[in-house]
């Protein structure tokens, strides 16, 4: 009987496999079937992936009766809860209170009978809260490893109209800030969003909106916008037929250009209840723009909101709204042109260009003025530029994507001479102003450039200084950057006389810098212009007008006005230019304090 056991033993058979207590970690995420076999189960050698034991084991056992299973995890849960209540309650029960002498008395003599009850209680806490912890952390882990079936596996959280929700739910008084507006949240629940537009009231506003904003930029198309309007309008005329010819993305973007050009218009700061209505109107739109709508279309609704904020403090931060936006486009490849086999006509490539430029020339704006890093680099784009694409180089909207290109060669070329960026600027100045009279644009636009320009040279730069035997000298450039200064500011002032000034944060940044770089280029210069405080004055009379609409940039007038003694070489009294507000930009700062 041995020996045949024996042979038996030694001879091959078939044994059957070992199973597991659980399912492996892939079967376990993927919440599907699992054999349990050991060492590989089927699910895993079918798709010839390689078998994981689950990181944390859970295996019935009954010694205790059994652990934790998939589907005990709810009553588990609310047992952690019970557990969880209960710690709390014997905290509150062991807290010491300061009640009489005769209780505190009573509660020493009891610790001094009974020394080992309080350490042993102390302990036994202690151990509980060890364990309910370390339970709380399995169930942590396990839920950050279960895959979500979120719609378009996206996490709605983290999904565009959220982010844009919360972006237009900060506050815009302060552009530099990130606080939440909780008057404007009043406010916007108070406006109706179901207001329509009306052709006599509108067609001013929409006509001041393509002449002002539309010249700027490439994915406007004032044509096709004026176009709209008149077949909007004509559908609200004749509402009995029940016509609807327009997309709800074009209605979206003639409802905040109405928005936009009010808010340009004089005397719009008693409009602000028909500019938010308009504003609501399209905000209502936008999640059906996002299930329905293309990649351009969201990018150029997402365009028409950040354009709304830079004009209005209830708009939302201009900030994250232009992150968010450049996010998308670098995440939908605008930044890259398509292929040349791709199947996309010339004009979608065009329109795909244009919204990248756009975005492009106000993301280079707002990080110059405010001292943000680009939410892009040059060299990580390959599309093409508008010079070689659009059909006219004339063309304002042109020459803000090449002024936005040069303030990004300027910021990233440190180690070049001021000489070298002051050629390229006058090389750009000379190009944009134009040689034919007929085609040059309004004066402010290139004097508002040219001195956004000149600032961001002397912020780089920290000081004009040129090496001698050179053909300009220190001097004479410090001559142009006084003389542009003196000219915008004194064509935006004129500008507020004539009641066209209805300027936004963008505005007081730039006209605040131009006040702070004359101040230091002429403090204690008596050669240079005697105009120096009635250009303060007319700065800081500007300031005021923008303050209005954007409180928290009230403290540029306060500063630039303390600054204006330099001029006449008085010593500086008030004490915030020692601590100047966090809203000045870094570089501003910088250049106050050295000059100073």
């Amino acid at each position: 009987m041995r020996s045949a056991t024996s042979a038996t033993g030694n001879s091959p058979s078939v044994s059957t496999p070992r199973s597991r207590g659980q399912a492996c970690e892939r079967c376990w995420k993927r919440k599907q079937k699992c054999d349990r076999r050991h060492p590989e189960c089927t699910a895993c050698v079918a798709v010839g992936v390689r078998c994981v034991l689950r990181k944390f084991h859970i295996e019935p056992n009954a010694k205790n009766g059994g652990s934790l299973s998939h589907a005990a995890v709810p009553s588990y849960v609310d047992t952690l809860k019970r557990k969880r209540d209960a710690l709390e309650a014997l905290v509150r029960r062991q807290r010491p209170r300061a009640t009489t002498p005769s209780c505190a008395n009573q509660l020493e003599t009891n610790e001094a009978y009974h020394p080992e009850r309080g350490h042993t209680d102390q302990n036994a806490s202690d151990n509980t809260v060890q364990a309910a912890m370390g339970e709380i952390g399995f169930l942590s882990r396990s839920a950050m490893a279960e895959p979500r079936d979120e719609a378009d596996g996206i996490s709605q959280e983290l999904s565009i109209e959220r982010m844009t929700r919360l972006a237009l739910a900060l506050s815009g008084a302060g552009p530099a800030s990130s606080a939440v507006d909780t008057c404007g949240s009043s406010i916007a629940a108070m406006v109706d969003s179901s207001i329509s537009l009306q052709r006599q009231v509108a067609l001013p506003f929409i006509t001041r909106f393509v002449e002002t904003i539309g010249v700027q930029y490439l994915h406007i198309n004032s044509k096709e916008l004026l176009n709209d309007f008149d077949t909007f309008c004509s559908d609200v005329e004749n509402s009995s037929e029940q016509l609807d010819r327009l997309s709800t993305v074009k209605k979206f973007n003639l409802y905040l250009s109405v928005a936009t050009g009010l808010l340009l218009s004089p005397g719009s700061g008693g409009s602000q209840g028909l500019v938010s209505s308009y504003h609501a109107a399209a905000v209502k739109l936008f999640p059906q723009i996002l299930d329905n709508g293309s990649r351009i279309d969201t990018l150029r609704c997402m365009l028409s909101l950040i354009i709304y904020s830079m004009h209005s403090a209830l708009g939302g931060s201009t900030w994250h709204l232009v992150g968010i936006a450049m996010k998308k486009a670098i995440a939908f490849s605008f930044h890259k042109d398509i292929d040349a086999d791709a199947q996309m006509s010339n004009a979608m490539l065009n329109a795909r260009r244009n919204v990248f430029w756009s975005l492009y020339t106000i993301d280079r704006t707002i990080s110059i003025i405010m001292d943000r890093p680009f939410s892009i680099e040059d060299e990580d784009m390959t599309v093409l530029g508008p010079e070689e694409y659009v059909e006219t180089n004339s063309d304002l909207a042109c020459h803000l994507v090449s002024h936005a290109r040069f303030m990004s060669n300027v910021r990233n070329s440190t180690s070049k001479s001021i000489l070298y960026h002051y050629s390229n600027f006058s090389y750009w100045q000379d190009f944009a102003s134009g040689r034919d009279p007929a085609t040059k644009y309004p004066a402010v636009h290139i004097l508002r450039l040219s001195c956004r320009a000149m600032m961001e040279i002397l912020k780089v730069k920290g000081s004009i200084t040129v090496e001698s035997n050179l053909v300009r000298s220190a001097s004479g450039i410090e001559s142009d950057f006084v003389r542009c200064c003196l000219d915008y500011v004194e064509e935006e002032y004129q500008r507020s006389d004539r009641g066209d000034f209805a300027g936004g944060f963008v505005d007081a940044y730039d006209i605040f810098s131009a006040g702070v770089m004359f101040v230091c280029l002429t403090a204690g210069k008596p050669t240079l212009p005697a105009r120096g405080i009635d250009m303060i004055n007319k700065c800081t009379a500007l300031l005021t007008l923008l303050g209005e609409k954007f409180p928290g940039l009230r403290v540029f007038r306060r500063v630039l006005w303390a600054l204006s003694g330099l001029i006449l070489g008085q010593s500086l009294s008030d004490p915030i230019i020692q601590e100047l507000p966090s809203v000045i930009p870094d570089g501003i700062r910088d250049l106050i304090l050295e000059f100073v």
